[in-house]
């Protein structure tokens, strides 16, 4: 077994720094001055529905040309979508750039095609960080992916360098930023969100308003984005990660990704299996789970995430939502409070005041960030306390606003853009407004707390059928891939980890009890452990394997 001295993170400066900054929902932002133990991983994928991880504020990349050992590349790259032709001639493999950054880390830039199918056409550019490995010999690159769809590889590398430093001194980490996001080439859309406006429908409400004006937003979208709007999708993002690899000039990687990062992971190691190391896929999410399906899962997982949470308040006796009777009936206090007015924001942890309200569905979209990590749980508290007996929503709207990608001069991130045309891109169907309002409104009903904010999702309304959607077949890996579920997480049920084990076929899950989203250096020591033994040994646990949080 894997000294257990690296677990150290978990209940010390790795797992309340990484709770603080990292990520509500999936991503983070290092502009914040609120000093709350509030955040985690990645999110997953709900679209308009907003319960999703806010993305990382970008950070500057300067560039000079290096000499950057490369391979020649693989058949498969060619051959890697049945929508590409696999006669067309090998993907060019162009050099890093890569520079000193941050005193002792590199920050790089590649060149990769925007379409695959036609390699010798526009060109985009996938940015990069890279911490070196302190052991020699290494085991080669791991590349680590944080979810979203949105969130940054270079920035959560950079901000956390330290922590990749101690854990994975054997390793070069690399963090890389999804075509769209950060310091790759970025899609963008109107991401004005304006503070009084209600995201939220109640049960039968009309949504003729609504499906026009997302397709107004879709115009938009695609004006601003060009191109790459159509080309953002999961099989491409990993037909960049083998184009880093070859850059890298290495036969395999090693790869980590964190909600939406496992299907990013699946897809590409159905598409290249021979160039795989090991593979942990940690917070799953199901193939199935497209905008189209219209699945209850994920609303139930934040359901399931909220019971647990208010069991946890109603069985101790000092949380003090019991002198309102409990948590349930905190959340109806103050959901009921906010059906009639909006409340004021006293305080702005994110700056940008400007005359601030919190509206009921800022209130249950805040609730939903808040339930990612136990760590915000006291947070949540003491919000709810705030909210029934000072009418104040302060808390409640940096919860929200860290989920949307608020940055502290009052602007927003690109991140909401990225995860509804990842999505809609690696969505194969395109169901009539009349489906999606039906379906929608069913999963709503299934869901108490968070019914609302589900009921408003328009899909992929207005957008084209989708180019080249995602494929996630057997991968025929030399070593099982890692999946990784935890009972208590909200956005990446445990329920999806069975559907990517079986999706994949040569994978192997791993659960615990705990709660939070994802497991790895952020909400289980056990699990911790057994990722340590699989990453560094190739030691495969048996399918199945579970353990209970100390």
């Amino acid at each position: 077994m894997v000294d257990s001295y690296r677990n150290f993170l978990i209940t010390g400066c790795w797992l309340s720094s990484i709770l603080t900054v990292l990520f509500l929902a999936a991503g983070c932002s290092t502009t914040s001055n609120s000093t709350l133990d509030t955040e985690t991983i990645d999110n997953s994928d709900t679209s308009s529905s907003q319960l999703i991880d806010p993305e990382v504020s970008p950070i500057p990349v300067t560039e000079v040309d290096s000499n950057q050992n490369t391979e020649t590349p693989d058949s498969d790259v060619s051959a890697s979508s049945q929508l590409i032709d696999p006669e067309v001639s090998p993907i060019p493999v162009t050099e890093i750039t890569w520079t000193s950054c941050y005193q002792v880390y590199e920050c790089g830039d590649l060149e990769v095609p925007l379409d695959y199918a036609n390699p010798s056409g526009e060109s985009i550019n996938i940015g990069l960080i890279r911490i070196s490995a302190s052991v020699s010999p290494s085991l080669g690159p791991l590349l680590i992916n944080f979810g979203g769809p949105g969130a940054s590889g270079t920035e959560l590398v950079y901000a956390y360098g330290s922590m990749w430093e101690y854990s994975f001194p054997e390793f070069d980490v690399i963090g890389f930023d999804p075509r769209g996001v950060g310091q790759s080439t970025q899609v963008n859309c109107p991401n004005d969100l304006d503070d009084d406006t209600e995201w939220i429908l109640e049960d039968g409400e009309d949504v003729e308003d609504l499906f026009t004006e997302a397709r107004l937003h879709v115009k938009e979208c695609l004006d601003m984005s060009g191109d790459l709007a159509f080309h953002v999708g999961t099989n491409n993002v990993a037909r960049d990660m083998d184009q880093i690899r070859l850059a890298l000039g290495q036969e395999q990687i090693t790869y980590l990704g964190y909600s939406y990062g496992t299907r990013i992971g699946a897809v590409y190691a159905s598409l290249f299996p021979d160039h795989v190391r090991a593979m942990i896929l940690d917070g799953a999410v199901a193939p199935s789970e497209q905008i189209s399906a219209f699945s209850p899962v994920q609303g139930l997982g934040f359901e399931n995430a909220w019971n647990r949470f208010a069991k946890s308040c109603d069985e101790d006796t000092n949380c003090i939502l019991n002198q309102f009777g409990g948590a349930e009936n905190a959340f109806s206090i103050a959901d009921e409070l906010l059906s009639e007015s909006n409340l004021n924001v006293s305080v702005s942890y994110l700056g940008a005041m400007d005359g601030r309200e919190l509206t009921r569905s800022e209130f249950q979209i805040g609730t939903a960030s808040a339930l990612y990590s136990p760590g915000t749980w006291p947070a949540l508290i003491n919000s709810f306390q705030n909210i029934i007996t000072s009418a104040d929503g302060s808390l409640h709207q940096f919860f929200a606003d860290q989920l949307v990608g608020r940055n502290e001069d009052g602007t927003y991130d690109n991140s909401q853009s990225v995860l509804f045309l990842v999505r809609c891109a690696d969505d194969p169907l395109r169901p009539s407004d009349e489906e999606i309002a039906s379906a929608m409104d069913a999963v709503a009903d299934q869901l108490p707390h968070f019914g609302p904010s589900f009921r408003g999702n328009t899909g992929c309304a207005g957008l084209d059928e989708a180019l080249d959607p995602l494929h996630v077949g057997q991968a025929d890996l030399d070593v099982p891939a890692l999946v990784i579920s935890m009972e208590g997480d909200p956005a990446t049920p445990i329920e999806w980890g069975p559907d990517l084990v079986e999706s994949m076929g040569n994978a192997v899950l791993i659960t615990s009890d705990g709660e939070g989203h994802t497991a790895f250096l952020t909400n289980s020591e056990c699990v911790t452990d057994v990722v340590f033994d699989y990453l560094l040994e190739l030691t495969v646990p048996e399918n199945g394997w579970s353990c209970q949080e100390p």
